[in-house]
């Protein structure tokens, strides 16, 4: 029986490096725990184990390659978990983040409406302004017309009074 368990665990240490598998201190480590077992795999026939030496190997492959998808399994939850971490840390630096630019655009918004009232004064006052200048220059133009009437009629005026002998200057 122990000449049979170790011709299968050869064969299967031969069919593993068939296969391609990579012989890692896990794998070597588990295949020594299924050499070693004490207790021989039940058959169907109820006897103390398989006496076909394919079907112990192909049950002793199965559980390797179990014992493999198992491990596979772990790893990928831990990586799994690992991002998971990483994702939630992402979050509360994110979260931080948002909340500061939050405030930033609040402050912003403000300086902006602050910005806005300052230029419709400013608009307005040059409004204003451009009034009161259009009205000043109506004015001038106002008084410049009346200036030249009045240099016209002191023209007229004195050409009447040296034709009138009569005509006094005051």
């Amino acid at each position: 029986m122990e000449q049979q368990q170790a011709k299968t665990s050869a064969g299967n240490h031969s069919q593993s490096a068939a296969s391609g598998s990579t012989s890692s201190p896990e794998n070597k480590s588990s295949q020594m725990e299924t050499i070693q077992s004490p207790n021989p795999i039940p058959s169907s026939t109820g006897d103390a184990g398989p006496s076909d030496p394919k079907q112990l190997r192909r049950i002793l492959a199965n559980r390797e390659a179990a014992r493999r998808a198992h491990s596979r399994k772990k790893e990928y939850e831990r990586k799994l978990e690992r991002e998971a971490k990483e994702a939630e840390e992402r979050v509360a630096m994110l979260a931080s983040k948002v909340a500061f630019q939050r405030m930033h655009l609040t402050i912003l918004s403000g300086k902006n409406s602050q910005m806005r009232e300052t230029l419709q004064v400013l608009e307005n006052h040059q409004a204003h302004k451009e009034a009161e200048t259009e009205a000043l220059v109506k004015e001038r133009e106002t008084l410049l017309l009346l200036r030249s009437l009045q240099l016209q009629q002191q023209q007229g005026g004195s050409s009447r009074s040296s034709n009138n002998p009569n005509n006094v200057d005051k």
